[in-house]
């Protein structure tokens, strides 16, 4: 996008403090729906299914940050992901909220150059955005 300001990029939050930035951020939203049929015609209906939010998180694994998330982990503790943002308005969402979110595994890449990366996956029990206009 020319003339964006990339400003502004996600991070862990517990207790309402940062607790890492994320380098990657891969959500996956699942919303199934189930068609009901009857003996005299098909697609009669549908069931909505319960919803499902996960996604993957890759962070550096440099400092003190991984072991953090890593003992976050291993007790189970809620986190949120929030927006940093410095200035500016390039963002497309004018916020939003991952909250009640819990690590459920994790796993390292060591790189022969560059940073090592440890890799989360997770899931989010709520969520709440609003667009910006």
């Amino acid at each position: 996008m020319p003339g964006a300001k990339w400003d502004t990029r996600l991070a862990v939050t517990r207790d309402g403090e940062p607790v890492t930035p994320i380098d990657s951020f891969n959500p996956t939203f699942n919303v199934p729906v189930q068609p009901l049929h009857s003996l005299e015609a098909d697609n009669v209906a549908y069931v909505v299914q319960p919803k499902s939010f996960t996604f993957t998180m890759a962070v550096k694994a440099i400092g003190p940050p991984v072991a953090t998330l890593t003992e976050m982990a291993l007790k189970h503790t809620q986190f949120a992901i929030s927006v940093q943002q410095q200035s500016g308005d390039d963002w497309s969402f004018q916020s939003i909220a991952f909250t009640d979110c819990y690590i459920t595994s994790a796993a390292s890449t060591v790189v022969v150059d560059g940073v090592p990366t440890t890799t989360f996956n997770c899931i989010c029990l709520q969520t709440t955005a609003s667009r910006n206009t």
